[in-house]
């Protein structure tokens, strides 16, 4: 049987679909955005107030840290979760981006500030792509003030703020890790999918550091 050209275009049109057809009313996978939005700016500290606190060091989190996204994620299946997943996550990574870069700054052992680099670098990959995959659709903001406001609440422990600051950053990975999870889980979005289940491995691996961490240096 021979083929025409129209029909051979055909016939790899087809199998392209087929690859991944994704949720029905998702966004494509890959469309460009025209337009990235911009990352956080980096953050002014706090003027720290003398004199510093005395240790033993607070163990609370920041107050502004929140709950993290996994909670307006965790209602929604397909189509909507998608850019929804995407949307949350862009501003969960900001958040961690601003914050690890700040604290690859002020942290005076060269372990966190070395995890800090890691962490700021591989959520800086991560947003791009999230952009890449759903910007076209699903607006991509940072949350600069949540952002702000955690390190406003961390530059006041100046004697005590690695401590504090590992503390924060285990926490605001695992709101991601159970975001992630869900990601991992429900995405209809081939690529992000990977993301998700890649970044949940990540994250897992990160908070088990930072947590032995505080248990070897604050007795936590």
């Amino acid at each position: 049987m021979k083929y025409t050209a129209s029909m051979v275009m055909l016939l790899l049109l087809v199998a392209g679909t087929a690859l991944w057809a994704g949720c029905p009313g998702a966004c494509p996978v890959a469309k460009p955005v025209a337009q990235c939005a911009a990352p956080c700016p980096a953050p002014c500290p706090a003027p720290c107030p003398a004199p510093c606190p005395a240790c033993p060091c607070p163990s609370a989190v920041p107050a502004a840290i929140g709950a993290g996204p996994a909670g307006a994620l965790a209602g929604l299946e397909c189509p909507q979760f998608d850019p929804a997943y995407a949307q949350n996550m862009y501003e969960q990574n900001s958040v961690i981006i601003a914050v690890t870069d700040y604290g690859a700054k002020t942290a005076t052992d060269k372990n966190l500030r070395a995890i800090s680099r890691e962490i700021n670098g591989y959520l800086t990959s991560a947003n791009a792509k999230l952009a890449g995959w759903f910007g076209c659709c699903a607006p991509m903001g940072t949350d600069c003030p949540r952002a702000q406001a955690i390190i406003n609440e961390m530059s006041q422990n100046c004697e005590c703020f690695d401590g504090v600051y590992a503390t924060t950053l285990s926490t605001l990975l695992k709101q991601s890790n159970c975001a992630e999870e869900l990601g991992s889980a429900r995405a209809g979005a081939g690529p992000m999918n990977q993301q998700a289940n890649f970044l949940t491995k990540k994250t897992a691996d990160w908070t088990f550091r930072l947590d032995r961490w505080v248990a070897q240096h604050t007795g936590k």
